[in-house]
């Protein structure tokens, strides 16, 4: 509105702090994150608007440095980037990594087929997902109901109780079968043991490109994402003062009570202060 149009927006939050789940408080002096956020999207307009508030990271950090972080070719893409050690404002570039504990191992999550995985299960158990997934592509559930049944659809029961029936119902609560399908549909997307056989034979057989969007790879299965230097709340406390300095305003500590129209208009908003 501040940029398109000659609209003032009058924005009224009713907590003491913007950014709902997605900001980062400062405890004692330690930032912490309130809900991991990975600011990746396939849509080309959002990550460019990311990017227009932070540039993307143009060099290492000392942490990486420090870890010895390969970092080769990670930021052919960011020529023009900056650097976190000279600016705050900027746009980290990170590896993903999401594991589970299992059989008394570390497990890739989403689980991906690598040499790792199958010597963590063992042959016994490898040959009896094998199996499991070969009846499920020659007899699948028709009739997709429930989170159990796009499971089961996508990499047969046998993986589907190793590895995601457990974990899904300790994260939510809620058993799989009554759990609706369309949440796989909306969750996991396109991945499929099919898909992640696809991508772990390309990691393995090409050259994978460097490219942040990664608008060929399934969102489940993405190895890197941007993320603020100091967390998700500095984007949206940075996009605040943008608001601010443009005429925008912002008011906290602020509910709105009542919403009075007049016909299909709204004429006026009570808020409580």
């Amino acid at each position: 509105m501040l940029k398109r149009t000659d609209i003032l927006p009058v924005i009224y939050e009713s907590t003491s702090y913007i950014r709902g789940i997605a900001r980062t408080v400062n405890h004692n002096g330690n930032k912490i994150d309130i809900g991991g956020h990975r600011f990746f999207s396939k849509s080309s307009r959002v990550m460019d608007w990311w990017m227009k508030v932070f540039p993307l990271q143009g060099s290492p950090s000392i942490e990486e440095i420090k870890l010895g972080v390969d970092t080769k070719n990670k930021y052919v893409k960011s020529k023009e980037g900056h650097s976190p050690e000279k600016t705050d404002n900027v746009m980290l570039i990170r590896n993903r990594i999401s594991r589970i504990f299992f059989l008394r191992k570390f497990f890739n999550y989403p689980v991906s087929f690598n040499l790792q995985t199958l010597m963590n299960l063992g042959p016994f158990r490898v040959i009896k997902i094998g199996f499991s997934y070969i009846r499920t592509i020659v007899f699948p559930i028709k009739n997709e109901q429930s989170l159990e049944d796009f499971f089961i659809n996508r990499f047969g029961r046998k993986l589907y109780e190793l590895f995601f029936k457990d974990y899904t119902e300790k994260v939510w609560g809620v058993p799989c079968n009554k759990i609706g399908s369309e949440w796989g549909a909306q969750r996991i997307k396109g991945l499929s043991i099919m898909n992640a056989l696809k991508h772990a034979f390309k990691k393995v057989f090409c050259i994978r490109g460097k490219n942040i969007e990664q608008k060929k790879t399934e969102t489940s299965l993405i190895e890197q994402f941007l993320y603020p230097k100091y967390g998700p709340g500095q984007l949206w406390e940075k996009v605040a003062s943008e608001i601010k300095s443009a005429g925008g305003q912002i008011f906290l500590n602020t509910t709105i009570t009542k919403l009075s129209k007049n016909h299909n208009e709204i004429n006026s908003v009570v808020i409580k202060v």
